[in-house]
């Protein structure tokens, strides 16, 4: 049980972290005028190659994270029916 409160928890802050990414990137594909200023910031600010590439490393990462939540929602649902 504690451990399916600690995964449910890592889910939440990691899907937290990948917005924030995924945010970012995006502030800093609209915010530059041309692809060299992209991939300077991107490599600045979000250690990616460009945005683009950040934008897809974070998807990535929330979808872990939404199917570890989901993981753990459903662990924490067959305990509580069990102890029922």
């Amino acid at each position: 049980m504690f451990f399916l409160k600690l995964g449910k928890f890592v889910a939440y802050v990691v899907s937290a972290f990948a917005v924030f990414r995924i945010a970012s990137s995006l502030f800093i594909t609209f915010g530059t005028e041309d692809m060299a200023a992209n991939i300077a910031a991107s490599q600045r600010y979000l250690a990616a190659a460009n945005s683009g590439e950040a934008i897809n490393e974070a998807t990535y990462v929330l979808l872990a994270a939404i199917v570890l939540g989901a993981f753990c929602e459903i662990g924490l649902s067959i305990v509580h029916k069990s102890n029922d």
